[in-house]
């Protein structure tokens, strides 16, 4: 008989932990959502937990042991995310009785909540890292390099989540990849190619201007969303940059924050030059895919590769594809932004160590892998697994050789610094702030926070 998953409010449970706390959210887009609850299990019956097995990923040795106790697992992952690791965990409860996992989402509250059972030395069992589990969480988890799937994560992707001495923290599921979604109809009714350079995407855009088109879409109800387009373009204007070493001054302290202000520019122009869409500091992120299918957007800067599938669900004649970062000109790279996404590591303290273990063995299997790389559409972090992902499959297999650059603001900007972001695209886009105001609060908040760490 399946257990159920304990499941609480999210928002309820972020309150009551996160009150009289301040923080930046986290830098992915997600949904304070839970899975609905399911229906009550029946009683267990002791005999068949006596007998329960450890799950074990293909190709382990562990020899099979009875688990028994109660575990919690917290992650920030959107609604799609989560009800398919809610499934696999289910089915986890299933073959082994012995076990109860209470598991949440807890979506923009996340990092909040985090801050605060890390302050006090109380954390979930396993919890998602949501990009950060060198930089932030390592000291609290558990090295996994031990464990039977190590050797199937992509090397590709190992440079986002193993520290200076090759330990990693977490079990990567899938990839977060963040570029540029662009309407292939669109495209070609305007006669234009896939923008190499942002001067490419501005000139695209003012041809879809005059067509009626919105030239780059963003749903600013949500902080996070320029905030994101931020985090993405400066990839390009700041990380790649083949002219000057900008990343090495960033983390060194010496970056002159006047080179920000064309970043700040770019947001500036889309808004004045009407790029935007006219509610883009209303917009809702749930409307961004219904707005996308209806023909009429021809870009989106983001990490949200599942707008694609998403878009097309709703109308199969809306047609999307994947590109990477334009760049500064013909002369400069284009990249993605990249690093973990749906991704878990375990507590160092946990008093559950074979459960947890377990637990991220059978997440580990590719038919799970599979599973959650589906339903977020995102590529998997671990090798010879080839899910589903519709179009967007094909343009991941193009741009296979394109690097994948660490999230700007995980690698080179002080902690806390997400938040000063999320203030400074709300105020751009709004006309409440001018450049030089967003780059004099860059400045302020990088010094501050760097002087914290």
């Amino acid at each position: 008989m399946r257990k159920q998953i304990k499941t609480w409010a999210a928002l309820g449970l972020a309150a009551a932990l996160t009150a009289s706390m301040a923080g930046c959210a986290s830098s992915q887009s997600g949904s304070s959502e839970t899975a609905a609850p399911q229906a009550p299990a029946a009683p267990q019956d002791p005999e068949k937990a006596q007998t329960a097995e450890t799950t074990k990923a293909e190709g382990s040795e562990a020899p099979a042991a009875a688990l028994e106790g109660e575990i919690e697992i917290v992650t920030n992952g959107n609604e799609e995310t989560f009800n398919a690791v809610n499934e696999i965990l289910n089915n986890f409860m299933a073959e082994n009785p012995g076990v109860t996992i209470s598991y949440t989402t807890q979506g923009s509250d996340y990092e909040q909540l985090m801050k605060a059972r890390m302050a006090s030395n109380d954390l979930p069992d396993i919890f998602a890292t949501h990009g950060w589990s060198v930089a932030r969480y390592s000291e609290y988890l558990t090295p996994l390099n031990d464990q039977p799937w190590y050797g199937s994560i992509e090397e590709s992707f190992m440079n986002n989540i193993a520290n200076d001495e090759g330990q990693i923290f977490v079990l990567p599921l899938n990839m977060d990849i963040g570029g540029l979604l662009y309407n292939k109809t669109l495209l070609e009714e305007l006669n234009a190619e896939i923008p190499k350079t942002w001067d490419q995407l501005l000139e695209i855009c003012e041809m879809g201007k005059a067509k009626g088109y919105t030239g780059v879409f963003i749903a600013g109800k949500d902080s996070r969303q320029p905030a994101s387009l931020l985090d993405v373009s400066a990839q390009t204007f700041i990380s790649v940059r083949k002219d000057t070493d900008y990343p090495s001054q960033l983390l060194d302290g010496t970056f002159d924050w006047n080179n920000w202000a064309p970043l700040s520019q770019f947001l500036l122009d889309l808004k004045t030059k009407g790029y935007l869409n006219p509610d883009c500091v209303t917009c809702d992120p749930i409307d961004v895919a219904p707005r996308m299918s209806e023909n009429k957007v021809l870009f989106v800067i983001t990490s949200s590769m599942d707008l694609i599938r998403q878009a097309a669900e709703l109308n199969p004649d809306a047609k999307y594809g994947l590109a990477p970062v334009p760049s500064l000109g013909e002369d400069y790279e284009n990249v993605f932004a990249g690093g973990e996404r749906e991704a878990y590591g375990i507590w160092k303290d946990t008093k559950h160590m074979d459960i947890c273990r377990a637990v991220l063995e059978y997440l580990a299997r590719p038919e799970n892998v599979k599973k959650v790389c589906e339903a977020s559409g995102k590529r998997s972090a671990l090798k010879d697994i080839n899910p589903d992902l519709g179009e967007i499959a094909e343009d991941y297999k193009t741009y296979a050789d394109i690097r994948i650059c660490p999230v700007f603001d995980r690698a080179y900007l002080p902690s806390g610094m997400w938040s000063t972001m999320r203030t400074i695209g709300s105020s751009l886009i709004a006309e409440e702030m001018t450049v030089e105001e967003s780059v004099k609060t860059m400045e302020t908040d990088y010094n501050t926070l760097r002087e914290q760490q």
